[in-house]
């Protein structure tokens, strides 16, 4: 049930008759009015408007623009009052309630009626069911979303039957959402919704090559792009492409569409010897600016088919702060060839100016291998270990069909379940034994390459997230339900917008949790209240669990040498399970034997467990991973504009993505009113003025050389 009707059953008496307030006496017609508290908070549907309506132009707002609410104005009707201040809302960026009303002794009319922020109050402390032990399910604590804030308006109805503000606060104690976030708020959801049907109505089968596109919609990130397919044949030669079932000119009419809406989208085509089209690759501003972000880890993943000729799709995905999957780029591919990998990591590198990624992350197979040494020589290569042991039936053939299930089993255990190198040695050599393997030339080269995908090796590497046994648990599958090998090249695009679109949307959502409610807390820590201030929701709910089964280790110092010393962690009832920590208490850095800091960038329970019992009551700073806080993309973007300097290409590409980002930000910030719009256009304004003026004496400085 939702919070506010919940609020209403509780403080609502179930009899008809209403409390009496005698201490209310600023209403008109004093000892006349009685009040409910009615506290619901639920969509606001807009009545039918006349265009004579009074001081207040419904029409005005609800068409977009916006007017700021101000005492003794009136309205004809209270759905007007309520529908101007939900409208009002939604341009600011909060959520309405409808908190209280006063009715009339006289007739029963309510004469006054609160309309007021969905932060006001704080939530109330329910008492524990009956039979709430510890054999009772428990239910998940939902975020809070009260904060006691303050904004409200009252109106109250005039003898002439008009209502009028009387009571107005407009500030908040809280942050104000951006207008990709809106429409998670709940006043706003059915308003938002309907939107969208009718934006959807308006996209059209067809849509010319040569007509400007900037379909942006207030309820979703970006609008539908489609393209129609040529009639006629106008193909460029006769490479694999054309030869799958679609002409090139619609393939380049679809990136032209995108440039359109995206003057920084970015397109390369390979051609063959005979310059006939084979592959392209393709990437998005956002998808850019995302990996200026969080280019410490990329996945490189090759196993997406499209079409009956199983035509691979190759895209570049990451994980944003929200541990959710983000695209770098993507391509079409003529073959899966050394070349063509070359080509393609040459071409996707140029595209984010030259930035190495910190890991990179592929399939187990040599022509990727070989083009990743070569072009991303400056970074980590590990291999997506679902990847390499999802192809053991293919490349050992009968010899994996005819062994026995244990084989699984154990080799499971083998690879995921050993913790120190030598425990691996040990069960490797005891699987070749036990089932006769030693002359299998697959499970050879998976040994001489073990430590660039199994677990035991590669914890020191930082993976953020991206590492799963099955590809259902990992974050690069962003493209799972939407492309197989039964997509026809014409279906792929629409697909690759779907894909699109909802990623965003769940990134957006996972915006909106992380700023507009707060986590419950398990324990009074300071070390929690400091994972709540500063991590996604995502993130948290991750440290969370490391700081609540923190409390049930033991802690054991076992050994000190030159200021560092070690402990020994392990639960209270399981002492043959240990772990080891290595603390310098001078310079508070500690490691763990788990890696867990190494490998997820979130601090492991054992180390927080030494932490308390050294009474660290904080993580210290270098603890904090910047890429999972909620403020990780206006950091990276900081710290990467402070670096920027020169003339190359790929600066100015980077300096561009920049500006790009900070525009957009300005502009959804800007419409949080009239009087919001007006300071923020000014700042354009001025701004560019600014830069003109700058451009202009580099110009006479130049000259003057």
């Amino acid at each position: 049930m939702q919070e506010g009707i919940e609020q209403y059953v509780m403080e609502v008496e179930p009899s008809s008759e209403a409390k009496v307030v005698d201490s209310y006496v600023s209403l008109e017609d004093e000892g006349y009015e009685h009040c409910v508290v009615e506290d619901i908070e639920a969509p606001v549907v807009l009545d039918d408007v006349k265009e004579d309506n009074g001081d207040v132009d419904l029409l005005h707002y609800t068409a977009g623009g916006i007017i700021e609410p101000t005492l003794d104005m009136e309205f004809d009707s209270e759905d007007d009052a309520r529908n101007f201040y939900n409208a009002y809302a939604k341009q600011t960026g909060f959520s309405i309630r409808v908190n209280s009303y006063y009715r009339s002794k006289k007739d029963n009319s309510i004469i006054s009626r609160e309309f007021c922020c969905s932060k006001e109050g704080f939530r109330r402390e329910r008492r524990a069911k009956r039979g709430s032990g510890d054999g009772a399910k428990r239910r998940r604590a939902r975020a809070i979303t009260r904060e006691g804030c303050k904004a409200v308006m009252t109106v109250r109805k005039r003898e002439n039957e008009r209502w009028y503000v009387a009571k107005l606060e407009k500030s908040h104690n809280h942050e104000l959402v951006t207008t990709a976030m809106r429409h998670f708020l709940r006043s706003h959801k059915q308003d938002c919704e309907s939107n969208q049907i009718s934006s959807n109505s308006f996209s059209s089968p067809g849509m010319s090559l040569d007509a400007p596109m900037n379909v942006l919609s207030d309820c979703s990130s970006f609008g539908k792009m489609s393209f129609s397919v040529q009639s006629g044949v106008n193909y460029i030669g006769r490479g694999r492409l054309s030869t799958f079932g679609i002409d090139a000119q619609s393939l380049l009419g679809f990136f032209k569409i995108m440039q359109a809406s995206d003057p920084a989208f970015y397109y390369a085509i390979q051609v063959d010897e005979e310059d006939r089209l084979s592959s392209v690759f393709w990437v998005d501003t956002r998808s850019r600016i995302a990996y200026n972000c969080f280019s410490d880890v990329i996945a490189f993943d090759t196993t997406y088919q499209v079409n009956q000729y199983k035509m691979p799709f190759a895209p570049f995905t990451g994980v944003n702060h929200h541990k959710q999957s983000v695209l770098f780029g993507c391509a079409l591919l003529a073959d899966e060839t050394e070349s063509t990998f070359i080509w393609l990591f040459t071409t996707w590198l140029e595209a984010m100016s030259g930035r190495q990624p910190g890991l990179v992350i592929t399939d187990y197979d040599p022509d990727i291998c070989r083009a990743v040494q070569l072009i991303f020589s400056q970074s980590r290569h590990r291999y997506c270990k679902w990847h390499v042991i999802s192809k053991m039936p293919k490349e050992m053939g009968h010899v994996y069909s005819a062994l026995p299930r244990t084989f699984q089993v154990e080799f499971d255990g083998c690879i995921n379940k050993t913790e120190t190198a030598e425990e691996f040695e040990s069960s490797w050599q005891m699987l070749l034994d036990k089932y006769n393997l030693r002359g299998n030339d697959w499970l050879l080269s998976l040994y001489i390459g073990r430590k660039l995908w199994v677990p035991v090796y590669v914890r020191d590497t930082f993976f953020g997230g991206m590492y799963a046994a099955q590809r259902s648990g990992s974050v690069n599958s962003l493209f799972d339900g939407y492309v197989n090998a039964g997509t026809t090249l014409h279906d792929f695009v629409k697909q690759y917008e779907k894909a699109l679109d909802e990623r965003y949307e769940k990134e957006a959502k996972a915006e909106f949790e992380t700023f507009y409610t707060k986590p419950v807390l398990k324990t009074p820590l300071p070390v929690e209240k400091q994972g709540a201030d500063v991590y996604t929701r995502r993130m948290f709910t991750i440290f969370q669990e490391e700081v609540f089964h923190s409390l049930v280790f033991a802690v054991k110092l076992s050994g000190e040498d030159g200021g560092t010393n070690t402990y020994e962690v392990a639960r209270f009832n399981e002492e043959q399970k240990v772990y080891f920590v290595a603390f310098r208490v001078a310079e508070q850095l500690a490691s763990c034997s788990c890696k867990m800091f190494e490998f997820e960038g979130i601090l492991c329970r054992h180390v927080l467990a030494v932490f308390k019992a050294t009474n660290v009551f904080t993580l210290p700073q270098g603890y904090i991973l910047k890429r999972w806080t909620r403020n990780a993309k206006e950091e990276a973007m900081l710290d990467l504009g402070t670096e920027l300097q020169g003339n190359s290409q790929k600066i100015r590409n980077l300096q561009y993505n920049i500006l790009y980002q900070e525009a957009i930000k300005c502009a959804e910030e800007g419409m949080a009113s009239d009087q919001i719009f007006k300071v923020a256009l000014n700042a354009l304004r001025d701004a560019r003025i600014k830069i003109v003026g700058a451009k202009r004496d580099d110009i006479k400085e130049i000259r003057q050389i």
